[in-house]
């Protein structure tokens, strides 16, 4: 009996697939996703075997579809872009400023997508003809990028003028100056034509610069002038001390130099230290020559300085007064007696006042003395009158001694002497800072009268022989004149007659 029936049929090779997909760009951290049918197992141009799959990277993807009869053809292929998100772009500008009617380029770039300007303007590059500030962004498929770098766009205008300089102001033989511009934001051009922010010039004249820029040319700069050198004038030099004491230094400065200082030591530098005593000059050089000498300091070996002489405006104190004590001739650091240092002291205790000198080589001997007293008020002066009695127009004179301050009078006068021409009684008395006196002597003075006729009298009123008889006259306040023309309150040797 014959087997079961085995039937052998023979098999196709596989169709080409088909596939479907949701999307061919791709933005990033997002897939694609393909899906592919076919009448066997399915094989993708990137090696999975799954009908669908996940795709995140750029590149083109075919699928093939398999059995054990062989390997259909390819399907169609399609392509798959990853776009990265947009780069945030980076802006210039050709220009920082603008001049008037100038029109400035902006560029951007490093735009994966397409550049959207701050003023709406679309494309890598754009003119702008305002100041302001400017920004951009990128924008593609996937979004927008962070906002550029900021621009900005100023006004600019013609260039203010330069300021120049010159490293020296003359020159000899064959020397040059160097001529320095500065504050000048574009181009320097110096009256000479030359150009560049520093020029060199060998002749003497005077100099300006001007700066230019795209907006226009400056004003001109300060003037430089350059003349034609001489040799330096002589320094003048001078010392802080004249005289050394001990290990004692002088310091000798110079001025007035405008070259290299040398002094007769053969030291330079504008100031130099000497401990010797000497006659000190110094000379100035520069490149036209060499000064004559300068005047002479004289350094001599120093000694201690002399007893200053103090004195004083008052000698004595009264109540809260205070004296003034001034010291003169110290060539040095005084010291009082009290020990203050002043030049003048004030005081206000009696006492005994000395001061002494003091420099570096020593100390001098002590000063004369000032003797500072209590005061006191001052004693009642006295008073005395040339005349006590006055007659018609005549005047008294008054005088006082013996007052050591003010004198003040009863008629309120203040002279030492005065004039009275009216009976009366006068007094005065004496004031000084510590009090008034007691009142005077008194003065009086009267209204005078023509005397009253005197009483004659004889000691005989009959004479013989040769006898004389004496007179005298009582009730005189006055100079007694007889008839006889002689003077006194008596009279003798009177012979007969009428008296």
């Amino acid at each position: 009996v014959a087997s079961n029936v085995l039937q052998i049929n023979k098999g196709v090779t596989p169709n080409t697939p088909e596939f479907s997909i949701d999307k061919t760009i791709c933005c990033e951290g997002s897939n694609a996703n393909l899906t592919a049918s076919c009448n066997g197992s399915v094989l993708w141009s990137s090696g999975e075997t799954t009908p669908t799959i996940k795709v995140y990277q750029s590149g083109i993807y075919t699928v093939y579809c398999t059995n054990e009869c062989g390997m259909s053809q390819a399907s169609k292929s399609v392509t798959i872009i990853n776009v990265p998100p947009p780069m945030t772009p980076i802006i210039t500008s050709n220009k920082p400023s603008l001049c008037e009617n100038e029109v400035a380029t902006l560029t951007a770039i490093g735009c994966n997508g397409n550049v959207l300007w701050s003023t709406g303007a679309t494309g890598t590059v754009i003119s702008v003809n305002n100041i302001g500030l400017y920004t951009a962004k990128c924008l593609n498929i996937c979004g927008e990028s962070k906002i550029s770098n900021e621009l900005i766009i100023s006004i600019s205008n013609k260039p203010a003028a330069p300021v120049i300089s010159t490293n020296k102001n003359s020159l000899c033989s064959v020397e040059s100056a160097t001529l320095s511009a500065t504050g000048c934001a574009g181009t320097i051009k110096w009256s000479t034509n030359a150009t560049g922010s520093s020029i060199s010039v060998s002749t003497a004249g005077s100099y300006t610069a001007t700066c230019i820029n795209s907006c226009g040319e400056s004003g001109l700069s300060n003037v430089v002038v350059i003349t034609t050198g001489s040799s330096p004038a002589a320094p003048v030099i001078s010392t802080n001390k004249n005289s050394l004491c001990n290990a004692e230094t002088a310091t000798l400065t110079a001025k007035g130099c405008t070259g290299s200082l040398k002094w007769s030591t053969n030291a330079t530098g504008s100031s130099i230290s000497v401990s010797t005593a000497g006659s000190y000059t110094a000379t100035c050089s520069n490149s036209c020559g060499e000064s004559g000498v300068s005047n002479v300091v004289v350094i001599t070996t120093g000694s201690s300085p002399a007893a200053p002489v103090i004195s004083s405006n008052k000698n004595s104190l009264c109540n809260a007064e205070t004296a003034t004590l001034t010291a003169t001739g110290c060539t040095g650091s005084l010291k009082w007696s009290t020990n203050a240092t002043s030049s003048s002291i004030s005081v206000s205790t009696a006492g005994t006042y000395t001061a002494t000198c003091s420099n570096s080589c020593g100390e001098s001997g002590v000063s004369n003395v000032v003797v500072i007293t209590t005061g006191s008020s001052p004693a009642a002066p006295v008073i005395s009158s040339n005349k006590n009695s006055l007659c018609n127009a005549e005047t008294a004179t008054l005088t006082a001694t013996g007052c050591t301050g003010s004198l003040k009078w009863s008629t309120n006068a203040t002279s030492s002497s005065i004039s009275v021409s009216t009976a009366g009684t006068y007094t005065a008395t004496c004031s000084n800072s510590c009090g008034e006196s007691g009142v005077s002597n008194v003065v009086v003075i009267t209204t005078g009268s023509s005397p009253a006729a005197p009483v004659i009298s004889t000691n005989k009123n009959s004479l013989c022989n040769s006898e004389t008889a004496t007179l005298t006259a009582t009730g005189c306040t006055g100079t007694i004149k007889w008839s006889t023309n002689a003077t006194g309150s008596s009279i003798s040797g009177i012979t007969a007659g009428s008296y």
